[in-house]
């Protein structure tokens, strides 16, 4: 039951509104109706069942009275009843159509409106977010303040939190009762995992996203026993699924999350073609997550003291993700055909596909070396970086509001991730600035992340690296060149680079299926370019990040630990770095450790 509002705010008296606009129960009880949504006043004093009737909440952000609250500023609302229908209003108006993306519209402006008309804890969450959607800026990291007991909040950030926290507390007392609808629950979840992420709240939005993944499971369990309708069962799998795995396929690039218990059974074989970009990006977003999951095999067997061999089944499983792309690409190629024989592709249809071809071009450069020890492996791929950096400037579209800008939280697919990739991976200076550059264009949120800590995170990466490589090239006794061995050592594991059937070269087949906009001529020359990078043993892999609070990554050595352990609250970024032995010629692991702020 939604806590009453205060004195002041049930005389408050809100114009047009309050005219017509009654509930059921006031109407028949012939008493005038506060239409405070989603339940009134008077029917949460007397616990009688609220219920509005006429159009639905999607009438709520056309009318004249609503345009009239959004004049008036937040900061001025005279009470609390007339700040809560604002910030609705403003949900409505400016984040429902773009905070999924292009493809993820009804969900957020249809459905999420309707649970929150009977849900007061959806109600209260919307809000939450819609405040925080209004002012992002300046939004202090609250995660980090709340660590340190620390207010420095502006009225703003203020009503959020403290509708967040009751939107908290009414789903936690329902799920005690045992009388909540676990679907509910799960958009619940979602919205809070976003108001996490405004909040700089990565942690606590990892510990939401793996209640969510639990509250699937036992959903799926229910469902397989016939305890859950149809209908329910195919709202789970059509919408909420989709949804956690595009935000585990995020996570898993900055931590570990249980994303694997949401993935088919059986492998995802693509045997038809796309009937929709929806259809291909879901399709991209599962090849993603279990690209990362794959990466994960592979990296205790690249840390063996003893050299890499790949075992049989991990080059078997690199084959099978490979083929897997191509037949995506297939499948992807004939439908942007097929949208293109229907007339001239939309601006929304160009975006989306050209952030759709950045995953692509991203996991064909991650599969190709995610079995190579070397990181100057990803040197034979320049081509996919450019293309990269290419479509996402286009891409960018596919997250834009209607003024151009950006918002300031995105849960679709975002361009980001394969920037942020590019800023790692590739070493060529002008594609490695402009993919930086270019995801400070992006949302500033993704998912529950802030782009500016990846940013921050590359930022420290290129900063080790080129340091490095400048003591290298001025020292002497430097080997010729790293570069000339970058695929020997793939070629001797038996697993060339090129290995699999999607062609000899690098270069990513087929893109002429999309018009002018896409064809952007590159400016990097691949073929003098590879002289002027990183040498092997100045580069570096980053694994992860980690607090001395809670304990050293493996790898560690007595003297870092001792160096390092006074620092307990400092994060440090955990990487790895190939050294060539002088006498040998052959490669082992070093384990690396940096302050990094984040």
């Amino acid at each position: 039951m939604r806590a009453p509002p205060s004195t002041h705010a049930r005389d408050a008296v809100i114009g047009p509104l309050r005219s017509r606009r009654g509930c059921k129960t006031c109407k028949a009880r012939r008493v005038k109706c506060g239409q405070e949504k989603p339940s009134c006043l008077r029917c949460s004093k007397t616990g009688r069942k609220c219920e509005y009737e006429g159009p639905n909440l999607g009438t709520f952000s056309s009318t004249p009275a609503t345009l009239s609250i959004l004049d008036k500023p937040l900061s001025s609302a005279p009470d609390t009843v007339w700040k809560e229908r604002r910030a609705f209003a403003y949900y409505f108006q400016h984040i429902a159509l773009f905070i999924g993306g292009g493809l993820e519209v009804d969900f957020w402006s249809t459905i999420v409106p309707q649970i929150c008309r009977s849900e007061p804890a959806v109600w209260d969450a919307i809000i939450s977010l819609s405040t925080l959607f209004e002012s992002p800026e300046p939004c202090p990291d609250i995660a980090f303040l709340r660590q340190r007991d620390v207010l420095l909040l502006n009225q703003y950030h203020r009503d959020a939190i403290s509708w967040y926290s009751r939107s908290m507390s009414q789903v936690r007392q329902r799920l005690e009762r045992g009388d909540g609808d676990v679907l509910v629950g799960l958009v619940s979840c979602i919205l809070f995992m976003c108001i996490e992420g405004f909040q700089g709240g990565a942690a606590q939005a990892t510990r939401l996203y793996c209640q969510g993944v639990q509250l699937i499971v036992t959903l799926r369990g229910q469902i397989a026993s016939g305890a859950v309708s149809s209908s329910k069962a195919a709202w789970l799998e059509d919408i909420i699924v989709p949804i956690f795995i595009r935000l585990g396929a995020t996570a898993l690039n900055f931590s570990t999350v249980p994303v694997g218990a949401l993935l088919p059974d059986v492998q995802h074989v693509l045997t038809q073609g796309f009937t929709s970009l929806k259809s291909a990006r879901e399709a991209i977003v599962l090849l993603h997550t279990e690209t990362q999951l794959f990466q994960r095999i592979c990296l205790p067997h690249l840390l063996k003291s003893d050299g890499f061999q790949p075992p049989p089944e991990l080059v078997n499983q690199r084959l099978a993700l490979f083929g897997r792309l191509k037949v995506w690409h297939a499948a992807f190629t004939d439908l942007m055909e097929t949208l293109r024989m229907k007339g001239a592709l939309s601006p929304q249809q160009i975006s989306t596909g050209a952030l759709l071809l950045a995953y692509h071009e991203m996991l064909y450069v991650t599969i190709g070396t995610s079995t190579c020890q070397l990181e100057t492996a990803n040197d034979a791929y320049l081509l996919q970086f450019q293309n990269i950096v290419d479509q996402s400037k286009f891409a960018l579209g596919a997250s834009a509001r209607s003024d151009g800008s950006q918002p300031p939280l995105t849960l679709e697919l975002g361009i980001s991730i394969p920037l942020w990739f590019t800023s790692l991976k590739c070493r060529e200076p002008k594609l490695r600035q402009t993919a930086l550059s270019l995801a400070g264009q992006a949302p500033a949120v993704q998912a529950f992340y802030k782009v500016n800590t990846g940013a921050r995170w590359s930022h420290t990466i290129i900063t080790i690296e080129e340091v490095c490589a400048v003591a290298m090239k001025s020292s002497e006794g430097l080997p010729e060149s790293t570069n000339q061995l970058q695929y020997s050592h793939c070629e001797d594991s038996g697993i060339s680079v090129f290995g699999s059937d999607l062609g000899s070269q690098p270069s990513t087949p087929g893109l002429e299926f999309v018009p002018s906009p896409y064809s952007v001529d590159s400016d990097v020359d691949a073929g003098t370019a590879v002289t002027e990078l990183v040498p092997e043993e100045a580069r570096i892999r980053p694994i992860n990040l980690f607090r001395v609070q809670d304990g050293f990554p493996p790898g560690t050595t007595d003297e870092e630990i001792a160096r390092w352990s006074p620092y307990r609250e400092q994060s440090f970024l955990h990487y790895l770095r190939n050294e060539r032995d002088p006498i040998s010629g052959a490669w082992k692991i070093a384990h690396g450790f940096t302050p990094i702020d984040y």
